[in-house]
């Protein structure tokens, strides 16, 4: 698309940053993400810089966006005063301020492209009408979201150059990246014909026969072969990104790319590739670190007694996000407001996870300070810990198996029932999905960690035939449906390495690094009493008895924002040492670090 309109916009140069600058920000501890706008509160930097964030995402020209664009004076004022935000929340201490851009939507479409000059309308041959997702008659399909809404095909050419006008907004004003909202397909799947046509070339990559390449023969055969359909329609947002993130280092070689990659609840692991198209395994491949957010599975005591928790999630969700960061929002029954207790837990379990977790710091003025005080303390001791806590890698006595591609076949992921129990049991697992499933990975630690999988049915032959290969390395293989008693044995093989005494609300998580061994303990007993207010149930002399990879230990220190001390004792065992430590008081969370 030609830069016609620009003559009526504000020109604002775009700061470039020394190579991976802005990755780096990204590191666990380091990173400290914060949505600024909630409702009528908006433009919050401040606040979220004073309770320790250091990322905002910001409402930028979105709302513009897919609005279809005001008029040019008013479009270069928002520039002007997106700027001025943007100067003053770097000032204020904000490293990265990312603009927020819909990849899907167009609100009333009637008005859509009313204020659009002759010159920008000039750049489209076809009117935004004409840019909607189809359905199998080739007729527009109604948004899932209902109202105003309608879905734009992330496929269509003239949509992705309006995006593309909008993102080269949003980075001239100085936003640092885009996060793509909304990068979803409809659940009937897109028939328009530039879906149809890149359907037709996926075909033609899995060597697929083609007896109609006319519009309407392609149709027939999204129907006929509805997995590959079903797969094809997965990558339509990984390669929208890829397109959009090349066009924004096309401006700024450093801006960050990011999307809404959803799973509101963990039990959509699966169902969300099916019905919308999100599949954090193909976007994660084009975005430079992940997204999610959660609904309902924030850490803490539900009044009945259930503990709810997302750190068998984000497990998950590293086995297939190809390495990228991982950040999250875990909210409570919907609400963006978190009490301050219950997010400095958040927190914890983002980090003790290797991810990172988004706050909302949208309060009111009256609640503001308190809130900060609260929270700004978490914030500081898990950026003081950026070395401890990155380039870890999880203790791995259990190894299990995330056959991903079953999503294709069934909405239930029961490798996140038993990541879930294997949490529970504070046993330490790491999962692996497909592409990390050979001998190198599972042999790659001091120990042959126990090899976990759901039913030797989801294995390919190629899979079996390396799972035959570890038993003979002296690898232990449990198949859960033919184990009844799988646990009991995982637990009888694990506690060598780690074991902790606790309330069956405490949660341990251990990491190792080369010389230097991490237990993360996080307290979930906390109560939701409302937006503002929580209650913590601490745990009591917690007991830990972990194996260190070193012969000699040091020291061992406790890293948290609670209050209290610890004692712990050593005692060799070969070439590594048996390290035994008392938490006298479990608030909210500590990390043990254990050096040689």
């Amino acid at each position: 698309m030609k830069r016609t309109f620009l003559a009526f916009c504000l020109g604002l140069a775009t700061a470039f940053g020394a190579p991976e600058e802005n990755a780096r920000e990204l590191r666990v501890g380091r990173a400290g993400h914060a949505f600024d706008h909630l409702g009528a509160i908006s433009e919050q930097a401040e606040a979220a810089a004073a309770s320790g964030a250091t990322i905002i995402y910001a409402s930028g020209l979105g709302a513009e966006g897919y609005s279809g664009l005001p008029s040019a004076p008013v479009l270069m004022n928002k520039k002007r005063r997106a700027a001025d935000y943007i100067r003053n929340a770097h000032s204020v201490g904000i490293r990265l301020v990312i603009g927020y851009v819909c990849a899907t939507s167009m609100v009333k479409l009637e008005t859509f492209d009313k204020e659009w000059p002759p010159q920008f309308r000039a750049d489209f041959r076809t009117p935004p009408s004409e840019w909607r997702q189809q359905g199998r008659d080739g007729k527009p399909l109604p948004s899932w979201y209902g109202g105003d809404y309608e879905a734009a095909c992330m496929n269509h050419p003239e949509w992705r150059a309006y995006e593309k006008f909008i993102v080269r907004e949003e980075i001239d004003s100085g936003h640092d990246g885009i996060f793509f909202d909304n990068p979803t397909v409809h659940p009937k799947g897109c028939y328009c014909p530039y879906c149809m046509e890149r359907f037709l070339n996926f075909l033609k990559r899995e060597k697929v026969a083609i007896p109609d390449p006319s519009l309407e023969g392609i149709r027939r055969l999204a129907d006929e072969r509805k997995g590959d359909f079903l797969r094809f329609r997965s990558t339509i947002a990984r390669d929208f990104l890829a397109d959009m993130r090349a066009f924004a280092r096309s401006l700024n070689r450093e801006a960050l790319v990011t999307c809404n990659n959803s799973l509101n609840s963990p039990g959509v692991f699966y169902s969300q590739c099916r019905d919308y198209g999100y599949n954090i395994w193909e976007m994660s491949q084009t975005e430079d670190y992940v997204v999610v957010e959660d609904m309902s599975h924030q850490p803490r005591v539900l009044a009945n007694g259930q503990v709810m928790e997302y750190g068998p999630t984000y497990r998950l969700i590293h086995a297939i996000a190809h390495g990228k960061p991982v950040v999250a929002v875990t909210l409570a029954e919907g609400d963006y407001r978190t009490p301050p207790n219950l997010t400095r837990l958040a927190m914890a379990e983002a980090a003790a996870n290797n991810a990172s977790y988004v706050s909302w710091p949208t309060w009111p003025a009256k609640e503001r300070p308190a809130m900060v005080a609260a929270l700004r303390p978490e914030a500081d001791v898990l950026s003081q810990q950026e070395l401890v806590l990155n380039d870890t890698r999880p203790r791995r006595d259990v190894a299990l198996f995330l056959p991903f591609r079953r999503w294709l076949e069934t909405n239930r992921c029961v490798v996140l029932d038993l990541a879930t129990v294997l949490s529970r049991s504070n046993v330490q697992f790491e999962v692996l999905a497909e592409d990390r499933f050979d001998l190198g990975h599972l042999k790659s630690g001091k120990r042959l960690p126990v090899l976990l999988i759901e039913s030797e049915s989801v294995l390919t032959r190629a899979e079996k035939e390396m799972v035959k290969k570890y038993e003979r390395a002296g690898g232990t293989v449990l198949i859960v449906d033919k184990t009844p008693n799988w646990l009991a044995i995982v637990q009888q093989k694990s506690q060598a390495s780690f074991t902790v005494e606790a309330p069956p609300t405490v949660r341990a998580v251990v990491r190792d690094q080369p010389k230097r061994t991490i237990v993360h303990l996080l307290n979930l007993n906390i109560e939701r009493l409302s937006s503002t207010e929580d209650k913590i149930h601490p745990a009591e002399n917690v007991r830990v008895l972990c194996r260190v990879p070193f012969g000699r230990v040091r020291s061992v220190w406790a890293v948290t924002a609670d209050e209290g001390g610890l004692e712990f004792s050593a005692k060799a065992a070969g070439k590594e040492t048996l390290v035994e430590v008392t938490l006298p008081r479990l608030e909210v969370a500590t990390m043990l670090v254990i050096e040689p």
